[in-house]
């Protein structure tokens, strides 16, 4: 199982177990992506840094993906994983690893 295969069991877990908190969650995160002028696109590749900057491989494999799917190239997605490095620092560079297990998921 990868890790977004994972992730989606969490979310599962979750939705099952605390369904109000899930929904809520969900109505919250839906509506900050209806905000604003930003292409998905640029919003998921702004997630993916904010992803590599929290640390998350579950959510690195989420939006590395929902970055894929929104049309950024492997060289786009990493980029916007480096500039986390960039602002973070060594523990931030060691989460590339999941940005690049994710990339080959995708891209081969």
């Amino acid at each position: 199982m990868n890790t977004a295969e994972k992730a989606s069991v969490a979310f599962s877990y979750i939705q099952n177990h605390v369904p109000e908190v899930y929904e809520k969650y969900l109505e919250f995160t839906k509506t900050m992506a209806l905000k604003g002028d930003l292409s998905d696109r640029d919003k998921e590749l702004i997630l993916v840094a904010c992803s590599v900057m929290s640390q998350c491989d579950m959510c690195i494999a989420i939006h590395v993906e929902a970055a894929a799917a929104a049309g950024a190239s492997r060289d786009q997605i990493l980029q916007a994983a480096l500039m986390a490095v960039a602002m973070g620092g060594s523990p931030k560079l060691m989460y590339l690893k999941y940005v690049f297990e994710a990339l080959d998921d995708l891209f081969g």
